[in-house]
């Protein structure tokens, strides 16, 4: 029979009766986090920063009941700090970074970087907590990383897919994990720390695409005596049909500088049936050195309690004796720390386990739904109900199981599939007598034709001859029942096959879907015929579905393109000399020059040299590759992943005598070796750095037609974030100079000095900074005559965009009298403006005029000069 209610009703009874079971424990603590505003902090980032520093004890954080979406850091300074959860089930704290995200500015978040949350202090713990990170397959993405000694948990879920548990940190770092629940896809627990994991929980998820995984990465460093253990673990097997390795040797690989000791133990483990690899352990690639693992068993079983089959197990793996399974206790492994001290009951196993369901997932069909779901900890006589609605307000069951055994891990049912037009929400319900019921977020199955496409894009630009340049998006459609007609706006055209077709308002662009689903990339150009300003949105429509547009605006000008071309550029590959075959007859050679800064000495790694074609430039600030964060002896440097001003590479670029040059951006290919933690950041100076003109790389602004980022742009106190690759650069980064086109003007015999300033947060040696193709683009503007007037060839506007209708025109080499007019997309003068011969800098107001795109003229008796420049 169908049972139908209020699930708002039922929560709001449920919600009363925890607070009342909670509240008087929640007063014992030091401070309470509530979203609903009931305690001292409705965030839990916000709590841990009012936490004193330095503490000797411990100081405990409440947190009640919900989802804190918040990407929190414990800081270095705030040892001691203890979170307890209301209850793990509803206690839960999730981000959604991963790794492979771009950063502005170029770059990516990095593996370090994508954790929901980060422990830097010592003698953290937590107890009743679920930690998530949200991001979904694909890259790395961390739920918990651990960069310090002495960390402890308790009954808490640690839940993602690559990558979900990172453990680390300076010295021999140690951490403890008891009754915990720990899922993921491809090396989920990794790390270097010495870290024990009695009674947990490791669900090794079934990935998307067919294939292998691996469930451990340490990377033990030598001499370490202890890496991963994991005692009485059960290891249960997924729905799908992934079969893992137990672990893989990170950092023991081709190229890896020191070799990692990678040890992980596995003692009396279960292992569900189908899960595990014959072989249960494997190499990383061909550079792995066996002889430097210690990967090993002792009675891993199965859930039927007969012992695993282990005869095709890795040659180099163990199968250990009952005597050599003395030394993995939490005395030798910990030494003088006891992680049982940190909260009562921590080191005794909770009796009954809490219900906690994890991964509730909907699959579609041709013709219905498969909703999985997986419980964390195993109990029998769970009852899961399913419950579904048609308008996310009245449920009603239609599905019910109960778990008869304890063994029971993985749970399924079907339903068909909504109606054309409508949408089904469920939610799964977990029970049993004698335990806190658990109730899953709501998931949405839709049969609704749907179509995504982002809101806007960038400025269209059209100049005297041709198009604009491209741009593109993407368009999404699920559930179509019809085709997807693209309309762009008068004056602009679109195309879905790279530009071979084009299509306009007249002649609208018509998409097929496949399979009621549509995945296409649309291509953007303005191709106006008269000049002025064109706005309006591209239209996706189809039959059932919102329609969804794509605003976009432009200008048509008559005005000739500023072109852009090589000027200078440095190869890196055999010196910092600068190639005298790209290098612009108006610019003359230089050579770039380090300060405070060496190349590879190769006496780290020995592969990477000073200067190769594979690397270009390897350098740090020690010829060995060390990058300290202390100045205190015997520390070479002070550059960690806070930039230096002292440790730089130089770059330079002048005028030829007789020339004029604009230099509007420069490129390059630079990244890292072995770390994550690299930084870059750009200042440039006309006078040497000898006055007080250095320059921030800008935010903001535009260059190519492309928006440039307003924060990690590479600006000193603002760095971009450089990916580790450890086959060479092969990322490529592009600054503005001026955060507009237009550039910096070099006269004659002028020269713009360019600081590269690298840093990254590791002691370790054998981590450089690489860099090559560091090219200057920008055009020779004339040949310069000492009597002649230089006809408006070295205008420059900034900022451009204006921040507040205000902006600076900087005008280099006039000699007479000249004139700034102001024009209005459709050609009007709108504003004039007289300039005295010799004022090299001058205030342009635009405050009166009206938001949108306008044309700057700078007139001489020589010619004219223009600058398209955007009132926000």
């Amino acid at each position: 029979m169908s049972h139908f209610f209020s699930v708002r009703s039922w929560l709001a009874t449920c919600c009363v009766v925890l607070l009342s079971v909670f509240g008087s424990r929640a007063l014992a603590y030091d401070v309470v986090v509530a979203k609903d505003g009931t305690g001292n902090y409705t965030t839990v980032q916000a709590a841990i920063n009012a936490a004193p520093t330095g503490r000797t004890a411990l100081y405990t954080i409440f947190i009640k009941n919900g989802k804190y979406r918040e990407k929190i850091t414990v800081p270095s300074n705030k040892p001691f700090l203890q979170l307890v959860g209301e209850s793990v089930a509803n206690t839960i704290l999730t981000y959604g970074d991963g790794a492979s995200d771009p950063l502005p500015g170029g770059g990516t978040v990095g593996t370090q970087n994508s954790a929901s949350f980060t422990v830097n202090a010592p003698d953290f713990s937590a107890l009743n907590i679920t930690f998530v990170n949200s991001y979904g397959d694909g890259t790395q993405a961390v739920a918990v990383l651990l960069n310090a000694d002495r960390a402890a948990f308790k009954n808490c879920r640690f839940l993602g897919n690559q990558d979900t548990l990172y453990t680390k940190g300076s010295g021999t770092p140690r951490h403890y994990f008891r009754d915990c629940y720990i899922d993921g896809n491809v090396d989920f627990i990794f790390g270097s720390s010495v870290a024990l994991f009695e009674n947990c929980v490791v669900y090794a998820k079934a990935r998307t695409t067919a294939g292998s995984s691996f469930i451990t990465a340490a990377n033990t460093p030598p001499g370490q005596a202890y890496g991963y253990v994991f005692k009485k673990t059960k290891l249960p097997a997924n729905t799908g049909g992934t079969l893992y390795f137990l672990g893989r040797p990170w950092q023991n690989s081709t190229g890896s500088s020191p070799l990692a000791n990678n040890k992980t133990v596995f003692i009396n483990s279960t292992m569900g049936a189908g899960l595990i690899q014959p072989a249960g352990w494997t190499t990383w690639d061909a550079g792995t050195n066996t002889s430097l693992i210690t990967y090993a068993e002792f009675r891993s079983r199965f859930y039927a309690s007969n012992l695993l089959p282990t005869t095709q197990r890795a040659a180099w793996s163990q199968q250990l004796a009952p005597a050599d399974t003395a030394a993995y206790n939490r005395s030798a492994m910990f030494g003088t720390w006891d992680p049982c001290t940190v909260a009562t009951g921590l080191c005794t196993s909770t009796t009954p386990a809490d219900i906690a369901i994890s991964n509730f997932r909907a699959a579609k069909g041709t013709t219905q739904t498969t909703l999985n779901w997986n419980i964390s900890w195993a109990m029998s006589q769970i009852k899961y109900e399913l419950f579904r609605s048609a308008d996310n307000t009245t449920f009603s069951k239609i599905y019910e199981v109960t778990a008869a055994t304890d063994s029971l891990i993985n749970f399924q049912a079907t339903d068909p599939l909504p109606a054309a037009g409508t949408a089904y929400s469920y939610y799964v319900r977990a029970s049993k007598t004698g335990s806190a019921t658990h109730i899953t977020d709501t998931i949405r199955v839709s049969s609704v034709a749907t179509l995504t496409a982002p809101a806007s894009l960038g400025t269209f630009v059209q100049f005297q001859s041709g198009t604009s340049a491209v741009q593109t998006y993407s368009v999404s459609g699920v559930n179509l029942t019809a085709t997807v007609t693209v309309t762009p706006p008068a004056g602009y055209e679109v195309s879905a096959n790279g530009g071979t077709n084009w299509y306009t308002a007249t002649t609208p662009l018509v998409l097929t879907p496949t399979n009621n689903a549509l995945a296409a990339t649309i291509s953007v150009r303005l191709n106006a015929t008269t000049a002025g300003a064109y706005a309006g949105n591209i239209t996706h429509a189809s039959a059932g579905a919102t329609p969804v547009t794509v605003a976009v605006t432009g200008i048509k000008t008559n005005n000739a393109q500023t072109i852009s071309t090589p000027l200078q550029w440095w190869s890196m590959r055999v010196s910092a000399q600068d190639s005298a075959a790209v290098r612009s007859s108006s610019v003359t050679a230089s050579t770039a020059t380090l300060r405070r800064m060496a190349v590879s000495d190769a006496s780290t790694v020995t592969f990477i040299r000073g200067y190769s074609t594979q690397f270009g430039q390897a350098l740090a600030p020690i010829a060995a590759g060390s990058w300290s964060t202390s100045a205190t002896p015997p520390a070479p440097v002070a550059v960690g992943s806070s930039l230096n001003r002292r440790y730089y590479e130089q770059f330079t670029i002048t005028a030829a005598p007789g020339r004029i040059v604009r230099v509007d951006s420069l490129l390059m290919n630079t990244a890292f070796y072995n770390t994550a933690n690299g930084r870059l950041a750009i200042v440039y100076s006309l006078s040497g750095f000898t006055t007080a003109d250095s320059t921030n790389i800008p935010a903001g602004g535009t260059i190519g037609g492309t928006t440039l980022p307003t924060t990690g742009n590479g600006a000193f106190n603002a760095p971009v974030v450089l990916n580790n690759q450890t086959a060479g650069p092969a990322s490529v980064y592009r600054f503005a100079l001026s955060g507009t086109a237009g550039g910096i003007t070099l006269a004659a015999g002028q020269t713009l000095t360019v600081r590269l300033y690298f840093g990254a947060g590791s002691n370790n040696s054998g981590r450089y900074a690489f860099l090559k193709d560091v090219l200057f683009k920008g055009e020779n503007l004339t040949v310069a005559s000492a009597n002649q007037p230089l006809a408006g060839t070295s205008l420059n506007v900034f900022p451009n965009p204006t921040l507040d209708g205000q902006l600076t025109v900087e005008l280099t080499g006039y000699r007479h009298t000249t004139e700034l007019t102001v024009l209005n997309a459709l050609g009007a003068v709108v504003q004039r403006q007289p300039v005295a011969a010799g004022q090299r800098q001058q205030p342009l107001d635009l405050r009166a005029l009206p938001s949108g795109i306008y044309v700057l003229r700078a007139t001489t008796e020589g010619g004219t000069d223009t600058r398209r420049i955007v009132r926000p």
